[in-house]
């Protein structure tokens, strides 16, 4: 199938009619749309989606109501007509789809979606094609459940994440889709008629049973089992409708929530701001005590530096005395030592008499000492003195509190400027999310997480329900095969029915296994020669895949790679997406919504080299954060076929223009 129009009339963002081409080249097959975030890009991609099967997807693959697809500004002048036209060739025959709603003519504002009319046509070579045939038409050339494969956006990719976690609800929902996708739901719904066909006949073989005294009892047994089996059966039906019903409530909150996101962040915000704020004001109530209490001790701070100075003098005044007593005693000790002299005239070395002119100089040498005694000689009263008057005033200490203080003020000034600054910020949020009941949106997150603890425990319900109904069937089984090599059942009719539909849904379910062991190696062979070419690092061996058809990249050993970059997932999950489309039962087009998200400059180097390869169409819907138009389009010019630019016209209209 090859995509060549599309004519959009009133879609979301796109007011009257706008006509978009798309590339038909065999090797220029790439479309770039080209977009601002919040301008249309995904409602592009919807637009196909609904133009197909009548059906758009938000987030978490929600259904959009039709009232949100018709756009608003159209909706304001009370024109809610919008529709989708979609030429196509598939086959060598040319495809004309034709997809409209109207306000039904009784409506003055629809509410919900049963307040429109919807209208749809094909045309095949022109040839008109009935009403009942049309659904049909499409699934013979598109099937529904393989779109999810060519249409796709960033959230899908991270989807895909999921497939990993084996026995994950997510992960398989997604397999599900992937098996949908490759026709294994052919072979699972022959094995659910074999089922049904062998439930009935065992219930007949039960009935013929009881008039049989050998199988008397086992029929008792299966119709205790029957009993339970239907229990079992009511059981799982009522707790997937709570199930169902669970998940309602969660994807309700989570769109109402989706539209308070802004008012979300900004009471995050403001709770963050209320707690700096506290944190603020019990830090300025701590440095106010702390600031009384160096006022107290403030005066000694005052008094020190005026006792340092004279503590100082009478320091040194005291050094002063004790240098000169200390020099006194030596002249003292000389003096003694000289009087001897003149006591004992006689040389101790010699044993002369000293002459009487050395005497006199020695005379003269004592008198010359004790007058420089004489200058030296110290009051030690005074020294007490001095040394009492220095204690007395070494008891004035300082901690530094009037510089303590000095550091205070300051902190507490630049903390008061910190709390003006934050509560004019609270006071400015405030404004911005005055009317709306930010109680009720916090309380419906705390919902949404008690509903989704739930919600697991539904799941395991059914989990543990099904398993019990296995473990069930498997004795009914046994039970029945005793029934049959009873005596007077053997060549019963019920008995050969039972026979025969326990093989036939034996052959079905072997076959199941077979084509989904087959499919997942061709996948497996598919994705890994495409991770080869997106990956950077050439040292890998490739890619393995479980049963839930997740990825797991193996390195150069062949062991599992643990941990994974948020790129590296994303060239993973785009490697499935080629390894599906390569095995699907049909193939088509790929359009891609923001898919480089994650990407560093060399993966996406090689991503946009190998997307042209993936399909015989692929439609980028992008961003310039993500294709530099100047930097990355040389990586696969040649395959353009078409640029487009989607500006904006206001906050709710949006226009599709080509560019050169």
């Amino acid at each position: 199938m090859k995509l060549q129009e599309i004519v959009i009339h009133n879609f979301m963002p796109y007011k009257g009619e706008q006509k978009i081409e798309f590339p038909q080249h065999e090797t220029q097959n790439v479309m770039l749309l080209f977009g601002d975030n919040m301008r249309g890009k995904t409602s592009f991609l919807n637009s196909i989606r609904w133009g197909f099967y009548g059906l758009a997807l938000g987030r978490h693959m929600r259904l959009i109501p039709r009232v949100n697809l018709v756009n608003s500004i159209a909706a304001s002048e009370d024109n809610w007509t919008m529709s989708i036209v979609l030429k196509f060739s598939h086959e060598g025959r040319q495809y004309e789809l034709r997809r409209q709603i109207n306000k039904k003519e009784h409506i003055s504002i629809p509410r919900n979606d049963g307040d429109f009319e919807e209208l749809i046509g094909l045309k095949i070579d022109n040839q008109v094609i009935n009403g009942d045939s049309i659904v049909n038409e499409i699934n013979q050339v598109t099937p529904e459940e393989i779109s999810r494969f060519f249409l796709f956006d960033g959230e899908l990719l991270q989807e895909y994440e999921n497939l990993l976690v084996e026995q994950s609800e997510q992960g398989e929902k997604i397999k599900e889709h992937i098996e949908q996708a490759l026709g294994v739901p052919a072979l699972v719904n022959g094995r659910n008629e074999f089922s049904k066909l062998l439930t009935d006949a065992r219930r007949i073989q039960t009935r013929d049973a009881k008039n049989s005294s050998d199988a008397k009892t086992y029929a008792e047994q299966q119709r205790v089992n029957e009993g339970k089996q239907a229990t079992l059966e009511k059981d799982i039906q009522d707790l997937e409708i709570q199930q169902r019903d669970v998940q309602k409530q969660i994807d309700d909150i989570e769109e109402e929530l989706k539209n308070t996101e802004a008012v979300q962040r900004k009471k995050y915000e403001l709770d963050t701001l209320k707690g700096q704020l506290k944190k603020v004001e019990e830090q300025l109530a701590y440095d106010a005590d702390e600031q009384r209490k160096l006022f107290k001790d403030a005066w000694k701070d005052v008094l020190f530096k005026g006792v340092e100075p004279l503590v100082s003098s009478l320091q040194k005044r005291r050094n002063s005395l004790m240098s000169a007593a200390n020099n006194k005693a030596v002249l003292d000790s000389k003096i003694s030592e000289l009087q001897k002299s003149l006591a004992k005239p006689i040389c101790p070395t010699c044993t002369q008499i000293i002459p009487q002119e050395e005497l006199d100089v020695i005379t003269a040498k004592i008198e010359e000492l004790k007058a420089e005694a004489e200058l030296s000689s110290v009051d030690f009263d005074d020294v007490t003195n001095i040394n009492l008057q220095i204690d007395k005033l070494n008891k004035v200490k300082s901690h530094n509190e009037c510089s303590r203080i000095c550091e205070l003020v300051t902190k507490r000034r630049k903390a008061q400027v910190a709390v003006i600054t934050i509560e004019t910020q609270i006071d400015d949020i405030q404004e911005e999310i005055r009317g709306f009941d930010t109680e009720q949106i916090m309380r419906q997150r705390e919902k949404k997480d008690r509903l989704g603890n739930q919600l697991f425990k539904l799941e395991n319900d059914i989990k543990e329900t099904k398993a019990k109904l296995n473990k069930l069937s498997e004795n009914q089984a046994h039970i029945s095969t005793l029934i049959s090599k009873s005596s007077g059942s053997e060549g019963q009719s019920s008995t050969i029915r039972v026979n025969l539909y326990q093989n036939l849904e034996s052959v079905f379910k072997a076959g199941i296994n077979e084509l989904r062991d087959a499919l997942r190696g061709q996948v497996e062979e598919f994705a890994s020669n495409a991770f080869s070419q997106l990956t950077t690092e050439k040292t890998y061996a490739g890619l393995e895949i479980n049963n839930n058809y997740g990825l797991s990249i193996l390195d150069h050993t062949g062991n599992v790679l643990k941990e994974r970059s948020a790129g590296a997932e994303q060239i993973v999950a785009l490697s499935l997406i080629d390894g599906l489309n390569k095995t699907a039962r049909k193939s088509g087009p790929i359009v891609m919504d923001t898919p480089l998200g994650r990407l560093d400059p060399n993966h996406r180097s090689n991503v946009l080299k190998y997307l042209p390869k993936m399909a015989e169409q692929v439609v980028l819907l992008v961003h310039e954060g993500e294709i530099d138009p100047s930097r990355d389009l040389s990586n696969f010019a040649e395959r353009i076929g078409a640029r487009y630019q989607i500006q904006r016209i206001s906050a709710t209209e949006s226009r599709i223009v080509r560019s050169n």
